[in-house]
């Protein structure tokens, strides 16, 4: 039969995974619902605000928005660990672990094709739901009413909301896809195939944070205390920061810390007109190139374990 009709593979995956789709489906329009409401409220207390009154209300607008946005940010970064273990579990390994895949095979599906399904079906709909959720928390941080507003958004560095900013939480969700379905068909043990999915996919998305600064060239400058690439309308990631010492070496800040932030270079004498520094940052204007240079590298890990998979699959049953 057709995998491309109506009743063909697909939709008895479909059929057969129906409640887990229909929560995934809630609990992502209830995501983006809470964003959505908190930037109409955002909005209504920015105008109360510009006529005088409510700043009560202003006050508790940015509390719930900064609530929503958290929510929604940890919601898209933890996606992949649910995707993985849906992919890992239900989707592939109870089937291999139980036999009912031997029914669909005998039905002219071959191996390939009923592993493809699985995993086309499982890429498209958390792609959509990341793309969902990126989308509704972009768009949540363009409210640009109101310096005190704008106060309220957490900085675009932070691990909990940078890969729900752009591309790369849609790089996460297809490694967990094929994270899981490399687990599945090699373990052939749901509980097992789980465990080691959301292992494997969190230790990347953690290997990768510890890394993310290192990704694309950071601008440096020097100059006088106080100096650094901090302004009024720019919101650096700073990866290094420190004091220039006499010889031309560098000493950062934690370095300082560690010695005794008093007796170290770091800290000006009385004789002294102040002390070089040295910053080593990311603009925004590196968001984009650091999103993309590690989205790059997750897809690519992503790709080999999908080859992986099919190669395990096509030794075991080709």
């Amino acid at each position: 039969m057709n995998a491309l009709t109506p009743r063909g593979p697909a939709w008895v995956a479909i059929r057969q995974h129906r409640p887990a789709l229909w929560t995934a489906l809630l609990l992502t329009v209830l995501s983006v619902g809470c964003v959505v409401a908190a930037r109409v409220w955002v909005g209504s207390a920015g105008a109360m605000v510009s006529c005088g009154k409510g700043c009560q209300v202003s006050t508790s607008a940015s509390g719930w928005f900064r609530w929503a946005e958290n929510y929604v940010g940890h919601a898209a970064v933890l996606l992949p660990l649910v995707v993985v273990a849906f992919t890992a579990g239900p989707l592939i390994a109870r089937e291999l672990e139980s036999g009912m895949y031997r029914l669909a095979w005998t039905q002219s599906v071959s191996p390939a094709r009923w592993l493809a399904v699985r995993l086309a079906g499982a890429a498209a709909i958390a792609t959509a739901a990341a793309v969902l959720l990126a989308a509704t928390l972009r768009w949540s941080r363009s409210y640009s009413q109101g310096a005190t507003l704008l106060s309220m958004a957490r900085s675009w560095t932070g691990r909990e909301v940078y890969p729900a900013l752009g591309v790369t939480v849609v790089g996460y969700v297809l490694l967990a896809v094929a994270v899981g379905a490399l687990a599945a068909v090699l373990l052939r043990r749901t509980l097992l195939a789980i465990a080691v999915g959301v292992a494997a996919t969190g230790g990347v998305s953690l290997a990768l944070a510890r890394v993310r600064p290192h990704l694309w060239p950071v601008v440096k400058t020097e100059g006088g205390a106080g100096a650094g690439p901090f302004t009024t309308s720019s919101e650096p990631w700073v990866v290094r920061e420190g004091v220039v010492l006499a010889d031309g070496s560098r000493m950062t800040y934690k370095q300082c810390l560690d010695m005794g932030f008093s007796k170290s270079p770091c800290a000006p004498d009385s004789t002294s007109t102040g002390v070089t520094t040295f910053y080593e940052y990311h603009p925004e204007s590196h968001f984009w190139p650091l999103q993309l240079v590690e989205t790059g590298i997750v897809l690519v890990l992503a790709a080999a374990c999908v080859y992986g998979a099919f190669k395990v699959l096509g030794r075991r049953h080709g």
